[in-house]
């Protein structure tokens, strides 16, 4: 019996993935605040990994209660063909213009099916949330996973961001 509670045991630890997550506690940030998600730098070899992984946090952002997300992904005819920090920066200057109280800004570290036998994805991703006024960083965390053979690299994003923002200091307005 105790092998076989050990062995369950093995296997749920093997069929969760490997993980990482730091983040530093923060400052309280009200949910319901204008929040801009701003392209994130892509430091990874996978084209628009930046723009995916914007894309898929604006939308877990709005799952989780707050209303007020605006992606800010410029229209680019070709974004293969621009620098990631000067998308960001033209994202940056429209979503002040927009009236962001919060901007979500990071990078992209990682973003691609490992090489081998089975072709895990692996994922690692840095976020900051900044204050629009100033530009002073209000949070900060980033997180890295690696998948098994059969997880798409969707479903290892939708982890790594789904990670990073429950650790967000996000509360519930008054």
């Amino acid at each position: 019996m105790k092998t076989l509670r050990h062995s369950l045991w093995l296997t749920l630890l093997l069929l969760a993935g490997c993980s990482v997550i730091q983040s530093q506690e923060g400052s309280p940030i009200p949910e319901d605040g204008q929040f801009a998600v701003l392209p994130l730098i892509n430091l990874s070899q996978t084209p628009q990994a930046g723009d995916q992984s914007a894309s898929v946090l604006s939308a877990i952002l709005r799952a989780k209660g707050s209303e007020n997300v605006t992606l800010y992904l410029p229209d680019d005819r070709n974004p293969l063909l621009y620098e990631s920090s000067e998308r960001q920066q033209t994202a940056l200057t429209t979503a002040r213009n927009d009236g962001a109280d919060y901007l979500f800004t990071g990078t992209v570290e990682e973003w691609r099916y490992k090489s081998g036998l089975d072709g895990e994805p692996a994922v690692g991703i840095t976020l900051e949330i900044r204050n629009a006024d100033d530009n002073r960083v209000v949070w900060s965390g980033t997180s890295a996973r690696t998948g098994w053979g059969r997880e798409s690299l969707s479903v290892a994003a939708h982890k790594v961001l789904d990670e990073l923002t429950n650790a967000m200091p996000l509360i519930e307005s008054q």
